[in-house]
C-alpha cells in the first residue's frame, strides 16, 4: 500500500511537471507572438514570466535582453533628437572651464526648451579634469548637441547619448600600427 501511494505521489508530480513544460512552452509561444506583433510590453511580461517557470529557457532570456537592448537604443535616440532639435541662441566661453561650459549647456537645455528638456552629465574623466581644462568657444544659432560636440572636440574627449543622460568620458586610444618585419628575397 505504501508503495501504491508513493507511485500515485511520483505520477502526480509527474503530470505536473509535463503540464508546467507544457505551459511554459504555450505562454513562450504568446510572447513570441505579442513580439513579432510589435506588443513589446506584453511579450516582456510573458517572457518575464516564462523564466519565472523555466528559469533555465535560454530563448527567453535572450529574447528579454534584445527587448532591453532596444529599449536603450529607443530611449537614447530619442534624447538624440531632442537635443539635436535644440537650438541654441548664442554660446560664448573664454577660457572657461570643462565642467563650468558643460553646466551652462545644461542650463540652457533647460531654459531653451521652457524646462522639457533636461540634461545629465555624467563624466567619467580624472577628477581634476573638469575644473583645470579650460575651453574657448564662440557659437550662435547651433544645435544644441553641434555645441556639445565642438565643446568636446576642443577638450579633447568622447561623449555619448544614452537614454537618461550624455556621458563624457576620455577618448579611446586607437592602437599604433605594428610595424611589419622586412621580407627577404
Amino acid at each position: 500500500m505504501k508503495t501504491l501511494a508513493i507511485l500515485v505521489v511520483g505520477l502526480l508530480l509527474a503530470c505536473g511537471e509535463g503540464a508546467k513544460a507544457q505551459s511554459s512552452q504555450q505562454l513562450f509561444n504568446e510572447a513570441q507572438r505579442a513580439y513579432i506583433s510589435g506588443d513589446v510590453d506584453g511579450a516582456r511580461q510573458k517572457f518575464k514570466t516564462v523564466i519565472e517557470l523555466d528559469p533555465a529557457n535560454s530563448s527567453a532570456q535572450n529574447y528579454l535582453r534584445m527587448i532591453n537592448a532596444q529599449d536603450k537604443k529607443d530611449g537614447s535616440e530619442q534624447l538624440e533628437k531632442q537635443l539635436k532639435s535644440l537650438i541654441l541662441a548664442k554660446v560664448e566661453f573664454k577660457d572657461a572651464t570643462f565642467g563650468s561650459a558643460l553646466e551652462y549647456l545644461k542650463q540652457q537645455a533647460v531654459k531653451q526648451s521652457d524646462g522639457k528638456i533636461k540634461v545629465s552629465f555624467v563624466v567619467q574623466l580624472p577628477a581634476d579634469f573638469a575644473d583645470t581644462q579650460k575651453v574657448t568657444l564662440n557659437l550662435s544659432n547651433i544645435p544644441f548637441i553641434e555645441a556639445l560636440h565642438y565643446l568636446c572636440q576642443l577638450a579633447d574627449v568622447d561623449y555619448k547619448v544614452e537614454k537618461y543622460a550624455v556621458i563624457v568620458k576620455k577618448k579611446a586610444e586607437v592602437p599604433a600600427p605594428e610595424a611589419s618585419p622586412a621580407k627577404t628575397p
